[in-house]
């Protein structure tokens, strides 16, 4: 009895074994499984990304929006897009005018360019879309500020003050302060602040790795899938392979925007006017 119980013992052990165990075939459709999961599940993932660094890029004007305000506050103007005299390695522009309110150092007085460049792209002002400044990419920049050349010259916008450049010229840079609007329209066209761009993400300059730190119409921010003078730096790749288009609406085919009025908001192609408002 006592060999027989030991025998039954063994056989449940070895039956419970041989029942537990994988085949190769059960394995392969586990890991088939897995795969079509991971494969399903990455885009998502890779997607919920690309949300958080246009919420980043959102949050980023609206920061500098503030700081904007505050400068104003102290400076009764708006900070012009390129001061008269840009200084040392261009630490005049409104960049560097503006880091002391976003709790940034505005003062380099070293003669280093790629420095400049990455102090210059930092913090709130760096859109995380784009690749940091590295050789050949020194001067890109996350956001341009309007120089509002065109705004006051067809459309009367003031009160503004020729800061850089000849006044009445489309060309030339002005400064301009809360509350300013514009006192006329052109066919088809009649500004508010809540539709004249701010500070935006630009276009590339034609051929380069480059990006101004102004604008002056609606072709370097790249608005048209027509016009002659936008369509070349929304197509094509870069000097250093990078997609103009990408560059320019880097949020998937999306350009985010810190409006006159504060607010911050996105647009695709085809959305803006020539001079670079919101019709």
């Amino acid at each position: 009895m006592k060999n027989s119980a030991c025998n039954y013992h063994k056989l449940s052990i070895m039956r419970f074994n041989n029942t537990s165990k994988f085949t190769l075939i059960e394995l392969l459709v586990v890991i088939a499984i897995i795969a079509i999961l991971a494969s399903m599940l990455l885009p998502a993932l890779s997607q919920a990304r690309v949300a958080a660094r246009k919420t980043a890029c959102t949050n980023n004007l609206k920061q500098v929006g503030n700081a904007l305000m505050m400068y104003s506050g102290d400076y009764e103007y708006f900070p012009p897009a390129k001061s008269a005299e840009m200084g040392n390695l261009n630490t005049r522009g409104w960049h560097w005018l503006t880091m002391p309110y976003l709790g940034m150092d505005g003062v380099y007085t070293g003669g280093d360019w790629a420095v400049a460049a990455k102090r210059r792209e930092s913090g709130v002002l760096r859109c995380p879309e784009i690749a940091p400044p590295t050789t050949g990419l020194l001067d890109r920049v996350s956001y341009s500020m309007y120089g509002f050349g065109p705004l006051v010259v067809w459309f009367g916008f003031t009160p503004a003050v020729a800061e850089r450049g000849e006044a009445g010229l489309t060309t030339t840079i002005y400064a301009t302060k809360p509350g300013a609007k514009t006192t006329k329209a052109e066919p088809g066209c009649a500004p508010r602040t809540s539709t004249i761009p701010f500070v935006a993400e630009r276009a590339l300059d034609e051929g380069k790795d480059a990006a101004d730190l102004a604008f002056q119409d609606g072709n370097q921010l790249g608005y048209s899938s027509t016009a002659s003078s936008s369509v070349p730096v929304i197509t094509g790749t870069s000097p250093q392979g990078y997609s103009y288009y990408e560059f320019a609406y880097r949020h998937k085919g999306r350009k985010n925007i810190l409006w006159f009025d504060g607010h911050v908001e996105d647009v695709r192609i085809d959305q803006l006017h020539w001079t670079g408002v919101k019709p």
